[in-house]
């Protein structure tokens, strides 16, 4: 199932054939998770991009092989969601203190402390 994914778009029949389920399947649940939202071309039909493709993955990875429910799943993906927005905020802030530190170490370098 991992698989490099080379192309800018897929269609729904490749995609399909790299997880091993219907197309029916992957037009369920577009419905049910608004994070999957491939493009269209001029004939209507979906184009799938390597990120779309990551995003089904995860889907396919907690309901198939982990037995999620569709409800089960999009907490699944909720609570992963709320989880990397916590550790974005730490991230933020350290980046923050991290660019305050460079600015004072670049002032004392230049004996200057004026711009503090």
């Amino acid at each position: 199932m991992q698989q490099n994914l080379t192309k800018r778009y897929y269609s729904i029949s490749e995609v399909a054939g790299m997880f091993n389920v219907n197309i029916s399947k992957l037009r369920y649940w577009q419905d049910h998770f608004p994070t999957i939202n491939p493009k269209r071309d001029r004939a209507g039909d979906r184009k799938y991009t390597p990120d779309d493709i990551k995003q089904i993955r995860e889907i396919f990875v907690l309901i198939e092989e982990e037995g999620h429910t569709i409800e089960g799943a999009k907490n699944a993906l909720e609570k992963k969601r709320a989880r990397k927005n916590a550790n974005q905020e730490v991230v933020d802030t350290l980046v923050g203190l991290r660019d305050f530190l460079k600015k004072v170490r670049d002032s004392l370098d230049q004996g200057d402390d004026s711009s503090l």
